[in-house]
């Protein structure tokens, strides 16, 4: 039976059911150190970094959405190989004993905005049904893989992760869906579930522009950079880091955010999408950030932000908003094809 993986692939992260990781790699020869994750493929070798690398609307330009991809399948397998208590017997018998043909199906999406212009060629960037499925030996973390993916099935994001969260939705005929990344919030409306391909949007308010709005400040005052772990720490209120940095710091840090999401809202409503009488579904990343500053802008009258559901008996709730998508995408292949992925 075929092994099938769901990813999220964002500017800023990439995100499969059990994972999260950078959109970003250095290419060259380093040392497997701690932490790390190495992938070695066709010659070359491949580390995450936490480098930002250009936005790409269209992920089918170059192959960095492809190694991407590798890293992501090679996390998911590893993890299953974890779980058998395979991977140190992998790594032992590289040499002596070749890996199976793994089988995978990918479930990927795209922003409704770009669904219908890219669905096809990114589709074909994983698989092409008209010739037949490439087979990709590659090694990740030193295991040795040899994948052949056989099915590419892209769906809308947004409304993938909002699927989860159905039964919440039940008795609002217009839905705005809200997902704010790390470098974009890509907005679109259902009308009773249907997705409106007129009434969607991407906008660049995302996280990334906010940490720079705070850094530019931070800069003209003749000050270094304040790093995005500390300022996402003092975003969420971080008891510690409320505690360790200046209220100088910490004011700095809440204004650029409420002027920011200030700006968001403004913006996301002045595109048709009425948050004053329409509930609104905000996902993402950056919901989880920018929950309270939203909230005080006072111009959204029914939020809805999803970890508050998904997250609710999890220990990582966090990690459950981040990966919606990955989730609603194996929701609705479960749905359709009436099979319980393993």
């Amino acid at each position: 039976m075929n092994k099938v993986i769901s990813i999220d692939h964002g500017n800023w992260q990439i995100k499969t059911i059990n994972h999260i990781f950078p959109a970003s790699f250095i290419e060259g020869s380093y040392q497997l150190g701690i932490g790390a994750d190495v992938l070695s493929y066709n010659g070359k070798t491949y580390t995450l970094s936490d480098e930002s690398l250009p936005v790409q609307n269209d992920k089918t330009q170059d192959d960095r959405y492809f190694i991407l991809t590798l890293f992501a399948l090679g996390k998911e397998l590893a993890s299953d190989a974890a779980k058998l208590e395979m991977a140190d017997k992998l790594r032992k018998h590289i040499k002596h004993s070749p890996p199976d043909t793994i089988d995978v199906e990918v479930l990927v999406g795209l922003p409704l905005q770009h669904f219908e212009t890219h669905k096809k060629r990114f589709k074909r960037y994983f698989y092409n049904p008209d010739v037949e499925p490439l087979t990709i030996e590659y090694e990740f973390n030193k295991i040795p893989l040899k994948v052949r993916i056989v099915k590419a099935t892209v769906y809308p994001q947004g409304y993938a992760a909002a699927f989860t969260v159905a039964d919440r939705l039940q008795g609002s005929r217009i839905v705005n869906i809200v997902d704010i990344g790390g470098y974009t919030v890509d907005c679109l409306q259902m009308d009773n579930f249907v997705p409106d391909a007129t009434r969607c949007t991407s906008l660049y308010w995302g996280i990334m522009p906010l940490f720079e709005s705070i850094n530019s400040q931070v800069r003209a005052s003749g000050r270094n950079n304040i790093k995005d772990i500390i300022i996402e720490d003092i975003l969420k209120k971080d008891k510690a880091a409320l505690e360790e940095y200046t209220e100088e710091r910490i004011t700095l840090i809440h204004s650029a955010a409420q002027a920011h999401a200030n700006r968001m809202v403004a913006e996301i409503a002045a595109k048709g999408f009425d948050l004053e009488e329409d509930r609104t579904v905000f996902m993402g990343g950056g919901a989880l950030l920018m929950k309270d500053y939203i909230k005080d802008t006072g111009k959204v009258l029914k939020p809805l932000f999803i970890h508050d559901i998904l997250g609710s008996e999890s220990d990582n709730p966090e990690a459950i908003c981040v990966k919606a998508n990955a989730i609603g995408y194996m929701s609705l292949y479960e749905l359709q094809s009436g099979r319980k992925n393993t």
